[in-house]
This record gives C-alpha cells, sequence and structure tokens, in this order.
C-alpha cells in the first residue's frame, strides 16, 4: 500500500488547492480557504496556492480575522472583526519532537526547512526516506507539503496552515479571512475567504458506485470521485476473508493526483493481489476530509478470484474443395478440455482489428475440426474457446481462398488538376470487376523516382483528393493509380499523370560576387543567377546615392539563363556613388526577395580585402569541415556564407556575425568535395572581396 501511495505522488503533475494551470502566461496567486463547521467549533485549513508565493507566505506568516456578520438571524449595522492571530510554521525543536511518530509531519519538515534541517527517521519512516530527502524542488516541496497537510490536520495547525475557532455561538454567523502579515513583509497574494456557522450535522456522505472486478488472483476496485472531491482527499481501503472482520490495507491511503490541463478524474481505482482464487474477499472503503474527520464505510462488495484459461487454440490445417467448402482443423490440449465451456468459430474478410464475427458458436469442447462455406473472396478464420470464466482465448488467423490469381483491369482515363489552394484533384473510369475491393493512389514529387502508395487501405471511389505543399522545391507532381480485388490482386498502374503545381514560391535571390572600377570610370558588376529552376528574367537596378533624384531605375535585363553574369555600367561619372541591387523573377510572374544592396563609387578604388588568411580543412574524427580566417577592421557587419557540394548548384549556407572569424560544417558526407564563398557585408556599404575555398572530404 505504501509503494502504490508514493508512485502516485512521484508521477503526479496536479498539486492540491486549486493550482492554477502552469501554461497561464499570468499567475495571481491566492490564500485557498476552508472551512468545517460542528456544533461547537469552526476548524480552518487554507494554503497559498502557487508554490514561490507559498515557500515566501511561510516564512512572513499569515494573519487570521472573524467578521461576525449576523446575530439571531438579523444582520449587524457593521461586522463585529476579530484578530485570531498570526500563523506561521512551528520552530525546528517542535517538529522534532513528532517527526520520529509522525510520517506526516516528517515530510511537511522536511518540505518546510530543507537542507537546514535533516529528519532523523527510524524503522517506521524508511520508507518514506528516499522520497523525501529528495524533495529539493519548491515545486516538489511544495506538493508534499500540501499533501501530507491534507492528510493530518494537526500537522496542518503545526505548519501555521489550520486553525479551530471554539469561541462560536449557534446564533451567529461568520466572515474568515486569511491575508499575508503584513507588518514583516509584502507579497503579492490574494487574500481567501471563507462564510461558515455552526451546525449540528455532522454527517458525511458514503462513498458512491464502489465496485470489485474479480480476476485470477487479483481484484480492481472502483468508486465514484468527482462528486465526492470536495469532501474527501484521501480514502482508506480495507479487506476481510470472512466478510465480517476488516484490516485495513496499510496505514497510507489512496489519494488521486492526476488532475491536471483541465482534465478530471470521474473515479478512482485500487488493485489488489488475491492469496488463491477458491477463497471469498471481501472490501470496504470511507473517506477522510482535510479536517481529519472520517465518513461512513461504503457498501461492502465480495467475491473470488476467477483462473485465467491459459490454453490457446491452434489452427493446424484447412482444406477448401471444388464446391467452396473449407475444412478447418485446429489443435487444443486435452487436459485443459475441463477448464472450457465451448469453442467458436470467428470469419473476417479483412484480418483487421475488430472486424471478426462469430458464424458458428457453442462448438463442443472435444471437437477438432469443422466445415464452413467460403462467404467471400478472402476468408480469414480463427478459432476461439471459451472459457468457463467467461475469459476468451483465440487462436491465431489463416487466410483461405479460392483460387483466383487474375487482376482486375489497368484504371482508364486517369486526369487531374492541382487548384490554387494545393489540392490535387484526380479522376479515372470506373473499374466493373464484381470482386473488385478499391483502388490505391501512388504519388511521387521527382520524375524517375519510385511512387509511393497514398492510401492505407483501398478506396472504393474513382475519385481522389490529394493536399499537397505548394512551397516545396519541387514544381510538378506525379501520380498513378491501381485498382485492386478482394483476394489482394493488383492490376497494372495506370498511365503516370504529371501535373504542374501553382507556383507560390518567389525564386531565390541572385547574389553580387565581385565586381571591377575601371580605369576610365566604369563600373563592372559581376553576380551569381538565382538558382530556382524556373527563374526567367534577371534585372539590375541603380540609384545614384548623392542625387536628389533617389528612385531606382532598372538599367539592365536578360533572359538568357547562365551561371554567372557580367554587366559594365557605363552611364556613370567619375568619383560619384552609385547603389546597386539584383532582382529575379520567375515564369509565374513571382519576384525574388532583393539582393543585398551593394554601393560603389566610380574610380580606381579596388574591392577592400576583409577576410584573409582562409583555410580549411576536413576533421574526421568530428565529421565536419573546419574553416578558419582572420578579419580586417571593424566595419564587417556580417558574413553571408554560400556552400556548393561538387557540381551542384551553391545556395546560401548561412548568416554570421562581423566578429566571427570560423565555422564548423557537419552536415557534410564523405567523398564529396565543398567549396564555400565568404561574402563579407561592410556597415558602410562598401564592397569588400568574396573569397572562395575548397576542402575534399
Amino acid at each position: 500500500m505504501k509503494k502504490y501511495l508514493l508512485f502516485v505522488i512521484l508521477f503526479s503533475c496536479s498539486l492540491l488547492w486549486g493550482q492554477q494551470n502552469e501554461k497561464d502566461k499570468t499567475i495571481i496567486p491566492h490564500i485557498r480557504l476552508k472551512a468545517d463547521a460542528k456544533k461547537d467549533r469552526i476548524s480552518l485549513r487554507w494554503a497559498v496556492d502557487e508554490p514561490i508565493s507559498w515557500q515566501k507566505a511561510n516564512k512572513i506568516g499569515f494573519s487570521l480575522k472573524r467578521f461576525t456578520l449576523s446575530r439571531d438571524g438579523k444582520v449587524l449595522p457593521k461586522a463585529e472583526e476579530k484578530d485570531l492571530g498570526i500563523f506561521k510554521p512551528a520552530s525546528e525543536n517542535e517538529w522534532k519532537k513528532i517527526v520520529e511518530k509522525n510520517d506526516n509531519a516528517a515530510i511537511v519538515a522536511q518540505s518546510l526547512f530543507g537542507d537546514s534541517f535533516e529528519v532523523e527517521m527510524g524503522e517506521k519512516q524508511g520508507k518514506l526516506e528516499g522520497v523525501v530527502n529528495k524533495s529539493q524542488e519548491v515545486e516538489q516541496r511544495f506538493a508534499y507539503a500540501l499533501m501530507a497537510a491534507d492528510l493530518d490536520f494537526e500537522v496542518a495547525k503545526l505548519a501555521g496552515w489550520a486553525y479551530t475557532d471554539t469561541n462560536v455561538k449557534s446564533n451567529e454567523r461568520y466572515l474568515y479571512t486569511v491575508s499575508i502579515n503584513t507588518s514583516e513583509g509584502t507579497l503579492l497574494v490574494q487574500k481567501g475567504d471563507a462564510l461558515a456557522a455552526v451546525s449540528s450535522n455532522n454527517e458525511l456522505p458514503k462513498p458512491l458506485d464502489f465496485i470489485g472486478i474479480f480476476k485470477d488472483k487479483t481484484v480492481t476496485l472502483s468508486w465514484e470521485y468527482l462528486q465526492l472531491r470536495d469532501t474527501y482527499t484521501a480514502y482508506y481501503v480495507e479487506k476481510s476473508q470472512d466478510g465480517a472482520s476488516f484490516k485495513s490495507l496499510g496505514d497510507l491511503p489512496v489519494m488521486n493526483m492526476n488532475d491536471n490541463d483541465g482534465r478530471q478524474v470521474q473515479g478512482m481505482t485500487f488493485v489488489d493481489s488475491l492469496a488463491q482464487n477458491t477463497s471469498t474477499f471481501s472490501y470496504r472503503i470511507r473517506g477522510k476530509t482535510i479536517f481529519g474527520d472520517y465518513g461512513p464505510y461504503s457498501d461492502v462488495v465480495s467475491g473470488a478470484g476467477k483462473k485465467n484459461l491459459e490454453a490457446t487454440p491452434r489452427i493446424s490445417d484447412f482444406i477448401i474443395d471444388e464446391n467452396e467448402e473449407i475444412k478447418l482443423e485446429w489443435e487444443f490440449p486435452q487436459e485443459d478440455e475441463k477448464n472450457i465451456a465451448s469453442f467458436e468459430l470467428l470469419h473476417s474478410e479483412t484480418d483487421l482489428q475488430n472486424t471478426y464475427k462469430v458464424i458458428k458458436n457453442k462448438i463442443p469442447v472435444s471437437s477438432r475440426s469443422i466445415i464452413t462455406k467460403s462467404l467471400a473472396p478472402s476468408n480469414y478464420y480463427k478459432v476461439q474457446a471459451i472459457g468457463k470464466a467467461g475469459d476468451k482465448r483465440e487462436s491465431f488467423s489463416v487466410l483461405a481462398q479460392p483460387n483466383d490469381t487474375t487482376p482486375p483491369e489497368t484504371p482508364l482515363q486517369f486526369e487531374g488538376k492541382i487548384d490554387s489552394l494545393g489540392v490535387a484533384h484526380l479522376k479515372w473510369k470506373a473499374n466493373t470487376e464484381k470482386d473488385l475491393e478499391g483502388y490505391h493512389i501512388f504519388r511521387g514529387i521527382q520524375k524517375g523516382d519510385e511512387l509511393v502508395r497514398l492510401t492505407p487501405q483501398a478506396i472504393t471511389k474513382n475519385h481522389f483528393e490529394d493536399k499537397i505543399v505548394l512551397e516545396n522545391l519541387n514544381s510538378k507532381v506525379y501520380y498513378y493509380v491501381t485498382a485492386t480485388d478482394r483476394r489482394k490482386n493488383q492490376s497494372t498502374p495506370s498511365v503516370i499523370l504529371e501535373l504542374e503545381k501553382p507556383d507560390k514560391v518567389k525564386p531565390q535571390t541572385p547574389v553580387f560576387t565581385e565586381y571591377k572600377l575601371e580605369d576610365d570610370g566604369k563600373i563592372t558588376i559581376n553576380w551569381m543567377r538565382s538558382h530556382s529552376d524556373d527563374v526567367e528574367v534577371h534585372q539590375l537596378f541603380r540609384k545614384a546615392k548623392d542625387d536628389a533624384d533617389k528612385s531606382w531605375k532598372m538599367i539592365y535585363e536578360t533572359k538568357d539563363i547562365k551561371p554567372d553574369y557580367t554587366y559594365t555600367d557605363k552611364e556613370v561619372e567619375a568619383d560619384k556613388s552609385y547603389t546597386y541591387y539584383l532582382l529575379a523573377i520567375d515564369k509565374s510572374k513571382l519576384m525574388s526577395d532583393k539582393s543585398q544592396e551593394m554601393t560603389l563609387r566610380s574610380n580606381k578604388i579596388e574591392a577592400l580585402s576583409i577576410l584573409t588568411n582562409l583555410s580549411g580543412s576536413a576533421n574526421r574524427s568530428k565529421k565536419q569541415i573546419e574553416l578558419n580566417w582572420k578579419i580586417n577592421g571593424k566595419d564587417t557587419g556580417e558574413i553571408l556564407v554560400y556552400r556548393q557540394r561538387g557540381s551542384e548548384k551553391p545556395s546560401l549556407w548561412g548568416t554570421l556575425t562581423g566578429a566571427q572569424n570560423f565555422l564548423e560544417d557537419q552536415s557534410i558526407q564523405v567523398g564529396n568535395s565543398y567549396t564555400y564563398l565568404l561574402k563579407p557585408m561592410l556597415k558602410n556599404n562598401q564592397v569588400a572581396k568574396t573569397e572562395k575555398i575548397t576542402v575534399e572530404y
């Protein structure tokens, strides 16, 4: 029983007193206050519902006040206030007096005092030592402390979280408030309130819907929890072998710690082992409140364990004759016939879970064969043994099919289109075979690749919709369809349908690679093309940096597609600065992002050599390529890195800070060469030289 409770504590996420969900963005701590009225006293329990605030509040203390609201049924003109005191946890010495005898006190003490107060535990407390001593986090301390205080009202008083008001009158009605003790500090925690009046009705409800399910040397007990969760926080289970004298199953209760993320547990369960199946065992439960009161016992549930059926039938053979009659034979230990009531024959057309139906029952326990008719083109059979206790054991399935190896005809008139939302609408002419099971759809994203089946099960309609991702780089999608019959014979594939995706992906941006300031003042610019496959046009734009006219003008456009481009700007003035950027347009008229701007002055200024001593090596022990360089100057804003594997197209690998002088590339494969282009981007918009290096791996 103790092990059971500890398992619940360690693996639960919810906390007592309605702690707020940790996903909430704004958490306002509250003091949660509950009251319990008897005919001569009113008991109070409170706690802060947030771990950090709870820990701080324990040091500051709580202020408890009582307001008398009415007397003899009449509301008072002004509530009568009474200060009931300041409450803090007792000193360590007071805790030491009881922790040896009280497990709940040991838990609360360890949660409050942490490493500065080590609870000395005897043999009785040894089972808790591993849990308590590992409770280092505030959240754990919070959960353990409130759990233990809920189990022992006197421990809650010692912790400064409970009080019993005996100076009460039957003709008065009270409001109790608990707030943070402001005389010793400030803490943003909302106060707790509770209305109460003495009551002569102290009856607690009986646990609801208590049942037991008896199996082989085990019983599973369950009862309703949700309706009484505000009344009982713990339940105690008692057991009897004679139906009269009951003994508690351990001294620790069963508690629910699984209300979290907005979910509420409807019922509670408890599993107990039985010494044997031949005896009758009885159980009862009762609940306990946070104020230490026990409720009445539940109804008693009684029963005996039932031995599970261990032997399983095994279908050993089947024979199909020319009339499609099927004879099934199975094996079953003769010595286990005494444990079963009969056999049943199960049938399914698909062998899928929950598709088997009983087609013959009450087959004698001595039978080992049966003759049945073929019910479908594909017949899956199981033999099931029915135990005398009602449990069942079924054999593995066997497939019995009358001979049929002829596949359906190939689907014809296969066509389709992809709409602007990325849905591929496919259709074809329906097949006419009587034993047709349906169709399977196959899809590929690269021409020549093997197509992958999309339909886990055959579809029966001759049309299909497939959602595709328009943002992927592949511009086409490929489909074919096959037909299959009930014996799983599959037709040859239809024609492969090639569908063009609506273009939603803008092309990659062209990249400046270098420039040259000619002696005569002209500016020659070089750049790499956009590497999107559907690019049709590259454009170069320019504006004069110091002119009053700040508008951009397209000075060059080309529809030629080649790896690199060179353009010489002749319409420039000497010793004047110009800013350039590149743009690419694809066949769907989608434009790339603007390239990095480049500002040049039409004179003999050479490109700045910012990155020097560029070197690279293959580090095979770390499975990576390493590059190192030096940086001249402090005006480098960032470094663009492009990577090219073998003869593939270069692509942007990443962006580094202007101060970084190394990189490590782990996304590499053995047997390849990798070329890196490092482009420094200067804060003053001057163009720096692009450095290039190739490393073999």
